[in-house]
């Protein structure tokens, strides 16, 4: 696990070294030995690359993550260290090759000794700095047998440096912190519910500008590991509400959720946009606006059958707000979506998304279940939280993502 920042401030971590300090304790939390690399020069990194190739020799699942700089070069990407030039368009053929690891080498080596390699890569940055629109990025990447690939961006696109841009006071960036946030959502038990989790966060976060990718060549998605208990103990430096902890990634999953339901509420109340002009969004792929439209539509008894209609396509986009309000559709109406799946599906999908009221729900609507009444109390905090966050006196500002 690697977090290599291209300059340091001070005695401060890079932001990418941050970043794998926060996966290493998300990947802790679910039962993984983690060997933690940061701000690592080229000698440093293959030392520990032989060093976790010994450790975690015969391994069900390997997981290989690198924040930092990575490019395409030769129709091959490579990841660089610390002490790799900074002028990357300067580098001779001969200087990339002993400068930076291959990325594709990489896998297929350490995919040898386990069952499945899993290679998250928060790499699709340009050089001299992270998150520039502009320069050298990474390309696509064929997965060896037995490999998952999961990119922070799309082929080709840059990743995003740090949520700050987007309203969220966090150095971390978008991909790590929500997949972080994912990781530690008990309801996420296989490693494409959490990468697909993460993936919908950060598309509506960024307003479709990063859209994060996967290659993969297996039969099927391993688990992620050990179970969290949906009522487990308190994690270091979660939020404390009541007796009970909210951890930091997950309270700022709900907060882009809350966001986002202050926004929907208010496109719903605008007398300026009428219910065709929302429509006509919803059918170009506008979640907002289908959660908008449904809302006012929510108690006439003739629009109660194109509910379903409208809602599913966002759900389907992992609008974590379009899932809540299609799940409880569906359990007041008795009914199933399209494709047979029920209001649990959805609010399980919400609530592995860092969003309160959908854990609320799932444990109201499975009275038999134990431990739901905690279960229902701590996605009320989760859900207090989410919003208190939102509020003027807490911000200073107004919401971010509003119209």
């Amino acid at each position: 696990m690697f977090g290599n920042g291209a300059y340091r401030h001070g005695d401060a971590l890079s932001s990418p070294a941050k970043d794998a300090a926060l996966m290493a304790s998300a990947l802790r939390s679910r039962g993984y030995h983690v060997l933690l690399g940061l701000d690592r020069d080229f000698a440093g990194m293959q030392h520990d690359l032989q060093a976790f190739d010994e450790m975690s020799e015969g391994a069900q699942v390997r997981v290989l993550y690198f924040a930092g700089h990575g490019f395409e070069f030769d129709n091959a990407n490579y990841l660089l260290p610390v002490d790799s030039p900074a002028n990357v368009a300067e580098l001779s053929r001969l200087d990339v090759r002993v400068n930076a690891l291959r990325l594709d080498a990489l896998t297929w080596e350490l995919e040898q000794g386990a069952e499945t390699l899993i290679a998250i890569i928060d790499a699709c940055r340009v050089l001299p700095s992270r998150g520039a629109a502009q320069g050298l990025t990474m390309a696509a990447e064929q997965a060896p047998k037995g490999t998952i690939i999961a990119y922070a961006t799309s082929p080709g696109q840059v990743a995003m440096d740090s949520l700050r841009s987007y309203g969220v006071e966090e150095d971390h960036s978008p991909y790590t912190y929500y997949l972080a946030s994912a990781l530690v959502s008990a309801e996420n038990v296989t490693w494409d519910q959490a990468l697909m989790s993460a993936s919908n966060i950060v598309v509506q976060q960024t307003g479709g500008e990063q859209k994060p990718w996967m290659n993969t060549q297996v039969n099927a998605f391993p688990k992620i590991g050990q179970e969290l208990s949906k009522a487990s103990a308190r994690k270091p430096g979660s939020i404390d509400v009541m007796g009970f902890g909210v951890s930091p990634s997950r309270a700022a999953a709900g907060a882009f959720w809350a966001r986002e339901s202050i926004a929907a509420e208010r496109l719903e109340r605008d007398g300026n946009t009428s219910d065709d002009d929302l429509m006509d969004r919803a059918r170009q792929g506008d979640s907002r606006a289908a959660v908008a439209l449904a809302s006012r539509w929510w108690d006439t008894p003739d629009r109660k059958a194109a509910l379903t209609g409208l809602l599913e396509p966002a759900a389907e986009r992992g609008h974590a707000m379009a899932q809540i309000d299609l799940g409880s559709h569906l359990y007041r109406s008795r009914a199933k979506d399209s494709q047979g799946r029920s209001a649990n599906y959805w609010w399980q999908l919400a609530s592995a998304q860092g969003v309160g009221e959908a854990r609320a729900k799932l444990a109201m609507s499975n009275p038999s279940e134990s431990l739901n009444a905690e279960e229902y109390a701590r996605g009320l905090m989760e859900t207090f939280e989410a919003f208190q966050s939102q509020m003027p006196s807490a911000t200073n500002k107004p919401s971010e993502g509003d119209d």
